[in-house]
């Protein structure tokens, strides 16, 4: 049936879920007896409470094998109980990765996971306003986690693209507009917070939006054979395995076969001793992602140009500009030696960086101590 002309829409499962979730009421247990301990300030590791929390954490972060996929399902469904939206958050990403580990099993089965997970990422979504709405402390709650969710679901197309084996260029515009709408968002409330001289939710909102200009200059590559994904919740969490950490997953693939994962770190600005922790790519958001110096929203608001229809030339040959500089550090990183351990048994690739670090000196570590 044709869209009658004047009336086109375009359904953006992340931005529409951030937009919409105002307009609904958690069905979970999130009264103040129930949250009260994780909305103080500083309260992260109460979190770690959780022993099964505590357990998806502790999983090494790399993509797993067929095992260890059965054993983030049953993580997942333990984690699906809770309320709170970290839990929530996990849990999704269990079920997400679970259905791109489990190669062997079913499209249809695959397909599931990555719905159960939207499921998780809703629930998420409304959760976490709710907890806003509700009590004024909640202190607890990363400033960013609600357009950190929205993202999932906006990326969870792409997922579901390289379980069937097919990432249409339809697949991939809608997942970069749907990144762009979030992006301008999360912009939004970093204005609204430098006004408001809220230096937190400055640095956190600024943050992510590096993240996003890197995931945005990834799809700005179109390239259906490397597809960027934000990093799943145990990936992109410090408290284990910290050297693994990374921001966002690289899959290399081709018509759904997994060929490797290339973990990338965003860091708006880092030190010597910074860039010697991470053995993921690292990108560096004001010298590498940046049109402006210090102003992540300049890179945004050209890739929403881009999605209106009224970049320049000039700012089109801006974005493309950085795109070839990641998609070059991208190339010079899997020409190091891949590390020793884990990552070797795994379809995630880490690599030294002493090739990056000939081009990018900026990138240069510290001799690690043995």
């Amino acid at each position: 049936m044709e869209t009658p002309e004047g009336t086109k829409f375009l359904y953006l499962p992340g931005a529409d879920a951030l937009n919409s979730a105002e307009h609904f009421n958690s069905r979970d247990d999130i009264g103040r007896k129930k949250v009260h301990r994780f909305l103080l300030e500083d309260s992260h590791r109460e979190y770690l409470e959780n022993e099964v929390y505590d357990r998806y954490l502790q999983l090494p972060k790399v993509i797993v094998d067929q095992e260890g996929a059965h054993n983030l399902i049953e993580i997942g469904d333990e984690l699906s109980i809770e309320s709170m939206p970290r839990y929530l958050d996990a849990a999704g990403w269990a079920y997400a990765e679970a259905g791109i580990a489990l190669h062997e099993d079913s499209t249809v089965h695959r397909i599931q996971l990555v719905k159960e997970a939207e499921r998780m990422w809703h629930r998420a979504l409304v959760n976490n306003l709710d907890i806003e709405r509700r009590y004024e402390d909640h202190k607890g709650l990363d400033e960013d986690s609600g357009h950190r969710i929205a993202l999932n679901l906006a990326f969870s197309p792409l997922i579901k693209s390289i379980i069937t084996g097919n990432v249409t260029e339809s697949v991939r515009k809608s997942v970069f507009e749907d990144t762009v709408a979030i992006a301008m968002d999360s912009a939004r409330i970093n204005k609204e917070a430098y006004e408001a001289h809220d230096l937190d939710a400055v640095s956190t909102h600024r943050g992510f939006l590096y993240e996003v200009s890197a995931l945005l200059t990834l799809l700005n590559m179109d390239d259906a054979r490397y597809i960027p994904l934000p990093s799943t919740a145990r990936a992109d969490s410090g408290y284990y395995h910290r050297e693994q950490t990374h921001d966002i997953s690289i899959i290399n693939q081709h018509w759904g076969d997994i060929r490797k994962i290339i973990p990338v770190e965003i860091k708006s600005r880092s030190s010597r001793a910074q860039r010697n922790r991470y053995d993921a790519l690292l990108i560096r958001g004001k010298m590498h992602l940046s049109i402006r110096a210090y102003d992540p929203t300049s890179t945004i608001e050209v890739f929403q140009k881009k999605v209106e229809g009224s970049a320049s030339d000039k700012e089109l040959a801006s974005i493309d500009d950085i795109s070839n500089k990641v998609r070059d550090m991208l190339r010079l990183y899997q020409q190091g030696t891949t590390a020793e351990g884990i990552a070797t048994k795994s379809l995630t690739r880490f690599y030294d960086t002493n090739k990056v670090v000939e081009v990018y000196p900026e990138l240069s570590k510290l001799p690690r101590k043995k």
